[in-house]
């Protein structure tokens, strides 16, 4: 049987504080991290890392890791840690961002291809199309457009039509 962890609990991350923690975390990887520590910290139930790691789901390792985490920054650390990166800076600015969004609520842009060339003249960055299609949401920004109409349509006619009568009688 595997033997319980010996963690140094501090003072204020009590049983109960863990898991108020736990249950009001919005983001689910800390979410499980806090879960782990909240089931760690019940040492009478005897919770060892291995049994944690089975009831959440995930490798033994990944707990001890939280615990080393927690050892030398306590939840903060824990809490604080994110896989990845910050990811790369985007070539627009705040600002230039700003501008993009208020020339877009205009209704300025009909397509991606419109956004992209104002871009490359306004600011002189280019994107490709498939940057715009992640840029373009991140920002809020939704190209819509009317459905096409044929240039020989007759509006009246098709009022006509569309009460009722086809207009030749």
């Amino acid at each position: 049987m595997a033997r319980p962890a010996v963690i140094p609990w501090a003072e204020a991350d009590t049983v109960e504080a863990l898991h108020q923690r736990y249950l009001a975390e919005a983001d689910g990887v800390v979410r499980t991290r806090l879960h782990a520590l909240w089931l760690l910290r019940q040492l009478q139930d005897g919770w060892t890392p291995t049994t944690v790691a089975a009831a959440l789901g995930v490798q033994r390792s990944s707990v001890q890791r939280w615990l080393k985490w927690y050892r030398e920054g306590g939840l903060e650390m824990v809490c604080g840690r994110r896989k990845g990166g910050i990811g790369k800076p985007s070539y627009l600015t705040p600002t230039q961002q700003a501008q993009l969004v208020a020339a877009a609520a205009t209704g300025r842009f009909a397509t991606a291809q419109a956004v992209r060339d104002w871009l490359e003249a306004e600011f002189g960055v280019v994107y490709t199309r498939d940057s715009l299609y992640t840029l373009l949401p991140r920002l809020g920004i939704r190209l819509k457009r009317p459905r096409p109409r044929h240039t020989k349509a007759d509006p009246q006619a098709q009022a006509t039509w569309k009460k009722g009568g086809s207009g030749n009688s």
